[in-house]
C-alpha cells in the first residue's frame, strides 16, 4: 500500500514538473520539498531495513551532486535527491516489478538509468518518424525533424543563416529567429525536458524493474 502511494505521489509530482518545464522551462523547488517530505513521512511506517535506507541515500546524494557539477540540470539533480527519500529501496506492489533482479544500485539510480535509456532512445524514434515522412536525411534525421518555420513551437532550430546561406547542424541553434525563415520548412529539434523520460522511467521502474539489468541478462 505504501509503495502504491509512493508510485502515485511521485508520478503526479514528476508530471507537474514535466508540464511546467516543457511550457515555462522551470520546475519549482516546492515540488522536490513536497516529494522528499512525503518520503520522510512514510519511512517510519515502511518495513525497510534502516541500514539499507541510509546506504541508498548516502550513495544517491553525492551522485546527484556530481551529475549537477558535470552539467545535469539543477532541478533534475534535486529530483533525484528527493527520490532518494521517497523510494530509497526497491518497491513491491503485488506482482510488480515484473523483472526481479539483484539490487545492484539504489532504486533512485535505477529510475535514473531507466529514464536515461528512454532519453537515449529518442534519436531512433526520430529516425523512424523521418523515414515515414520521407525525410531521412543523415545525420539530421536522428536529431530532429522538418516542419514549417511559421508553425514551430517548443523546438530549437537546427538551421541558421550564415553569410546569407542556410546552414544545418545536429546541435540546436538557440540564438536563431525561427520567424526569419518565413513559411519555409526547416530542420528543428524538440525541446524535450529530461523530466518527461524521468516521469515515464519512474513508472516503468515500478512496473518492470531494472531495465538495464534485464537487457544485459539477455546477452549473458
Amino acid at each position: 500500500m505504501l509503495d502504491l502511494l509512493r508510485l502515485l505521489a511521485g508520478a503526479i509530482i514528476l508530471s507537474i514538473a514535466s508540464y511546467t518545464d516543457f511550457k515555462k522551462r522551470i520546475a519549482r523547488n516546492e515540488l522536490w520539498i513536497v516529494m522528499a517530505a512525503i518520503g520522510i513521512i512514510l519511512l517510519p511506517f515502511s518495513h525497510y531495513e534502516w541500514p539499507k535506507v541510509v546506504i541508498s541515500i548516502l550513495i544517491t546524494l553525492p551522485i546527484a551532486f556530481s551529475l549537477f557539477l558535470f552539467g545535469m540540470g539543477g532541478a533534475d539533480a534535486k529530483a533525484l535527491i528527493a527520490l532518494s527519500f521517497l523510494v530509497p529501496l526497491f518497491p513491491k506492489i503485488g506482482i510488480f516489478p515484473l523483472w526481479k533482479a539483484p539490487v545492484l544500485f539504489p532504486f533512485p539510480l535505477i529510475i535514473f538509468i531507466n529514464s536515461l535509456l528512454l532519453f537515449l532512445a529518442i534519436p531512433f524514434f526520430l529516425l523512424f518518424y523521418n523515414i515515414a515522412k520521407k525525410n531521412a536525411e543523415f545525420p539530421y534525421c536522428f536529431f530532429g525533424y522538418k516542419m514549417k518555420a511559421e508553425k514551430a513551437r517548443h523546438v530549437w532550430s537546427m538551421e541558421s543563416i550564415v553569410d546569407g546561406k542556410r546552414k544545418k547542424s545536429i546541435l540546436p541553434q538557440k540564438n536563431v529567429d525561427i520567424a526569419s525563415f518565413g513559411d519555409e520548412e526547416i530542420w528543428v529539434t524538440p525541446k524535450v525536458p529530461f523530466f518527461i523520460p524521468l516521469t515515464i522511467g519512474y513508472i516503468i521502474s515500478f512496473l518492470l524493474g531494472d531495465v538495464l539489468y534485464k537487457i544485459i541478462s539477455l546477452f549473458t
